[in-house]
């Protein structure tokens, strides 16, 4: 099984299709799309991730369609709702449920940064210690990480909490396979500073199933995203 995260870029028809054509690349079975809008490229994302097979999906509503909002889709069924429950709209996290795909619980999230990113971080440290116990995954854009280790600079402003979670038995995929590298999925066009933004956190029992993780940085290269493509594939 592989699921695959993005951060991507709206624009017009050729934009949404250059997209779908990265994606069926990945022969993703689960996918996460943040900066997902509602607006003219909507309908040509999600009907053309429904004739590659992904055509269980999730797409909460937005106050404005040029709201950044995420959405889910899925090869087999799953059950979703927001994270946390409480947020106003636009939603920055999913939490999903694949009873098929070994009862894997699912949090897809696009967390906001500064003083908007804290409610969210203690809402997955708060999480049934349960979820450690089972099948879980956080990815996404959480827009934090370990200054040095997943930046150029120290410019991360609540690493304590990403740490937070870390001690709480979350496992950082990638970071666990590749300790002393460093990989970027950002890039400041203003400064030209990397950063590790986008994450795949692991409850130990998940982490001892996943094959591999890996960016895609080519689809960031070739102007389709700022970000790089995060995947992550599972036994």
């Amino acid at each position: 099984m592989k699921i695959l995260s993005w951060n991507i870029l709206h624009g017009g028809g050729q934009r949404a299709q250059s997209i779908l054509d990265a994606i069926e690349k990945e022969q993703a079975d689960i996918i996460t799309l943040q900066e997902f809008r509602h607006g003219r490229s909507k309908k040509i994302l999600l009907d053309g991730l429904k004739e590659m097979g992904l055509h269980e999906q999730y797409v909460p509503d937005t106050a404005s369609a040029r709201d950044n909002s995420l959405m889910i889709a899925s090869d087999t069924a799953f059950q979703a709702q927001l994270f946390p429950k409480d947020m106003p709209l636009p939603a920055r996290a999913i939490r999903a449920f694949f009873p098929d795909f070994g009862e894997l619980n699912l949090i897809a999230a696009h967390l906001p940064q500064k003083k908007k990113q804290p409610p969210f971080l203690h809402a997955l440290i708060d999480l049934d210690a349960l979820f450690l116990q089972e099948n879980s995954l956080i990815i996404g854009d959480l827009n934090v990480g370990i200054p040095f280790e997943d930046s150029e600079t120290k410019t991360f402003e609540h690493t304590f909490l990403f740490q937070q979670l870390l001690l709480d038995g979350w496992v950082d995929t990638w970071r666990s396979r590749n300790k002393n590298k460093r990989e970027f999925s950002w890039i400041s066009t203003k400064h030209q500073n990397g950063f590790r933004y986008d994450h795949a956190l692991a409850s130990p029992s998940l982490n001892y199933k996943i094959k591999s993780v890996k960016y895609n940085h080519q689809v960031r290269l070739d102007g389709l995203s700022d970000h790089s493509m995060l995947l992550v594939e599972i036994e």
